[in-house]
C-alpha cells in the first residue's frame, strides 16, 4: 500500500522523489542532470516531448519552502529544460506547470502543445469543469 499524501509531503513516509529516480522506469526515461533537477521524458508521449523536471535538493512541496538561491537556481533549470524542449519538438506552444497534490514534492510537467493534439486550448487534465463538483 502506498503511503498517504500527508506522510509523504510531512517526510514521515520516504518519498519517491526525494532522490534521483533510476534511469529508467516504468514512467520515465532520464535525460539530463540540471543545477537543482534531473529532467525525465515520460514514456506516455501521448503529448510528444512531455518531460517532468524533479527538484533534487531535497524534499519540498512548494516553491515557499525554498530559500531564494534554491529558487533561483530551479527557476534557470525549468528555462533550460524548456528552452531544450522546445528546440527539440518545436510545439506551437508549452505548457509548465507544478501540481503537487497527486504527488507531494516539488516537480515541473512540461509539456508541448501542437495544434493538433487532441486538446488544444485546454489543459491536458482530463476532468471536465462540468465533472467537477461545485462550490460557492
Amino acid at each position: 500500500m502506498a503511503p498517504a499524501w500527508d506522510e509523504l509531503a510531512s517526510g514521515a513516509a520516504v518519498c519517491p522523489m526525494d532522490h534521483p529516480l533510476p534511469a529508467n522506469n516504468q514512467f520515465v526515461y532520464f535525460v539530463r542532470k540540471l543545477t537543482a533537477s534531473s529532467l525525465y521524458l515520460d514514456r506516455n508521449q501521448a503529448y510528444r516531448g512531455r518531460c517532468v523536471l524533479i527538484y533534487d535538493l531535497g524534499h519540498a512541496i512548494r516553491i515557499d519552502q525554498l530559500s531564494p538561491e534554491q529558487w533561483l537556481e530551479l527557476a534557470a533549470d525549468i528555462r533550460t529544460a524548456e528552452v531544450a524542449i522546445f528546440k527539440t519538438f518545436q510545439p506551437d506552444h508549452m505548457n509548465v506547470e507544478s501540481l503537487g497534490n497527486g504527488m507531494p514534492h516539488l516537480h515541473w510537467h512540461i509539456i508541448p502543445r501542437f495544434k493538433d493534439d487532441g486538446r488544444w486550448r485546454g489543459p491536458i487534465w482530463t476532468t471536465d469543469l462540468d465533472e467537477m463538483r461545485q462550490r460557492t
